[in-house]
């Protein structure tokens, strides 16, 4: 009897273990990360975008020379600290907002990209180095469906983010969902 509740013990002492090394991942190891997605032609991925993320590994990989179509739902209010309107007093959204909206002019120098407006939506390519970052408003706009099209510059992931300062995303409000589809 003594070995029994001895057993019965150790089994009550190892089950929380079990349970938590099936969803931590021991420490010195690392979850492999995802094969990104490689959309087929015609086929469409769904990415939720909050605008306080500086980068949102979206894990599609883009093809060099595919053209893509990307739609926007706006979910929630886009807001960026205290302003939550454009120049001229409409919502914020993937379009963002001018400088002139700043407290002072020289701000803009610390976008991610002074040649880009605050809080538009940029699109990146990590392994294609400038020639991939693209703000929004670079796009064509395809009235028909509402949607923004581009052909990427080279393979590889895209990443998503709102042109803000690096040290201002704490401060971002705002959600969307995004529709990427692969046209050709």
């Amino acid at each position: 009897m003594h070995s029994t509740r001895l057993l019965q013990c150790t089994l009550l002492l190892a089950l929380p273990l079990a349970f938590t090394a099936c969803t931590v991942p021991p420490l010195g190891f690392s979850r492999p990360e995802a094969a990104p997605l490689e959309l087929a032609s015609g086929e469409t991925r769904s990415i939720d975008f909050f605008t306080a993320s500086r980068n949102l590994d979206s894990g599609i990989l883009l093809q060099e020379g595919t053209r893509y179509a990307l739609a926007v739902v706006t979910l929630s209010h886009w807001i960026d600290g205290d302003i939550e309107t454009n120049e001229n007093g409409e919502p914020l959204d993937q379009r963002g907002f001018s400088n002139a909206l700043m407290p002072f002019a020289y701000l803009g120098t610390f976008r991610r990209s002074p040649e880009h407006r605050w809080f538009e939506l940029m699109l990146y390519q990590k392994g294609c180095k400038g020639e991939s970052l693209r703000g929004i408003s670079e796009l064509t706009m395809d009235e028909s469906s509402g949607s923004y099209q581009f052909v990427a510059p080279c393979d590889g992931k895209l990443t998503l983010f709102v042109n803000d300062s690096f040290g201002f995303y704490g401060n971002n409000a705002g959600y969307a969902n995004i529709a990427l589809s692969r046209v050709n």
